[in-house]
């Protein structure tokens, strides 16, 4: 029987140096003990998620590190989304990524993120799918997700997930008008129907006493859902049903609904701990105890998730970035100390997310692998500078599930 898997995900966890730390990323000027421990006993490399040059979404490159190829079987990101915030998708269901933002009477984004606060969200998808039911005959769902985040699902006939986004990705603009993306009735339907929905939703939200109450606290209106990454239901290939691989048993520990919904669809169980938000405000010591609980189970993989990373980039702050590794890195210090002789780690992120742009880019990202048997290059730090002399080389997202499952033992060969 082979060993078990540790995968310890920091979303966006690649940087580049950072005026503000003095020319050092975020991963660099952290204190961090037991990943560094880690670092002095293991090998060291960089990951292309996707592809050299490829800016990787965190859907498409949570595909590619658990071994499937997302140019090949990319649905778009909202069955993943929907997934991960509660929803049963059937076939020809299409759904929606969204925020709730903040727009003025002009229907010019003022906020995309609504301040980023959840006050009085709950209220509003519950007041959403009381009041918003169908559109054209089209059966409409709401599902509350992480943060600010809001999963939309479409039901009916004749629909089609090639339609562009309402959300124009920057501020100052307004909001965009879904278009078909081919010549076919199902897409121009479908757009029309977003469209309509996109004006109901801001009719019903701007002046809900939820958001008179958000303003008279200096928070932005959630006064409209911005919709993007339309996409139908995929048949994708479970974690148990890689080629050569034998992994049973897995299990991913996160409260963002993206990642829920991917690992969900690929056959992990998804455990969301008390406290864990999928923010810089998460119950990092709740993460860290599910995932050992995991591992006391016997389970073959645990893929263990950490956001806040990411929102810190996103926010273009990263002195809060590094002070965030600094907690996992503390909170994983008893986990690592425990298990570390008896199973295979690898530390990595699902893509780079520059502080300073505030946006992720093609950057590969620092990856570090510990086993007791591994070939180690004992670089005692681990950091993006550290990675790229590392004895790993330059690997894809997908080498990585068959890298660990030959360290673990859990793999067949490949011919005769």
């Amino acid at each position: 029987m082979g060993r078990q898997i540790l995968v310890v995900g920091f979303d966006g966890i690649g940087d580049r140096p950072s005026k503000e730390l003095n020319g050092m990323t975020p991963l660099e000027a952290a204190s961090k003990p037991t990943i560094d421990w880690l670092a002095s006993r293991g090998a060291q490399g960089i990951m292309d998620p996707i592809a050299p040059g490829v800016i990787p979404g965190s859907d498409t490159a949570h595909l590619a590190l658990f071994g499937l190829d997302p140019f090949k079987v990319y649905p778009g990101r909202g069955p993943f989304e929907a997934i991960g915030a509660g929803a049963v998708l059937e076939p020809g269901d299409i759904a929606l990524r969204g925020n709730f933002a903040s727009v003025d009477s002009n229907l010019v984004v003022i906020d995309r993120r609504a301040g980023r606060s959840e006050y009085g969200l709950d209220e509003l998808v519950r007041f959403l799918s009381k009041n918003i039911t169908e559109i054209d005959g089209v059966e409409v769902r709401f599902y509350r997700a992480t943060e600010h985040r809001v999963a939309i699902v479409l039901r009916g006939r004749g629909l089609s997930d090639k339609v562009s986004d309402t959300d124009p990705h920057v501020e100052g603009q307004r909001i965009s008008i879904s278009k078909p993306l081919n010549d076919s009735e199902e897409a121009r339907r479908t757009a029309e129907v977003i469209n309509k929905l996109s004006i109901e939703i801001h009719n019903i939200l701007k002046d809900h006493e939820i958001n008179r109450e958000r303003v008279e606290k200096g928070l932005p209106p959630a006064n409209v859902i911005l919709m993007r990454g339309a996409g139908k239901m995929p048949h994708l290939k479970k974690i148990w049903e890689l080629d050569r691989i034998e992994i049973k048993k897995a299990a991913a520990i996160s409260a963002t609904a993206l990642i829920k919904g991917v690992t969900k669809i690929l056959g992990f169980e998804v455990i969301h701990p008390q406290g864990a938000t999928g923010g810089l405000n998460t119950n990092v010591a709740s993460k860290v105890r599910a995932a050992r609980d995991m591992l006391d189970k016997g389970y073959d993989l645990v893929y263990l998730h950490f956001k806040g990373t990411d929102s810190a980039s996103h926010d273009r702050k990263p002195r809060e970035k590094k002070e965030f590794i600094e907690r996992c890195d503390e909170a994983l210090s008893r986990l690592i100390l425990e298990f570390a002789d008896n199973i295979v780690i690898a530390i990595t992120g699902d893509h780079t997310t520059s502080s300073e742009l505030g946006q992720h880019t093609s950057d590969p990202v620092p990856l570090l692998i510990y086993s007791k048997d591994v070939f180690y290059d004992a670089l005692g730090r681990f950091s993006e500078r550290s990675a790229r002399v590392g004895v790993i080389g330059r690997i894809r997202g997908s080498d990585l599930i068959y890298i660990l499952s030959d360290l673990a033992g859990r793999q067949e060969k490949f011919g005769a």
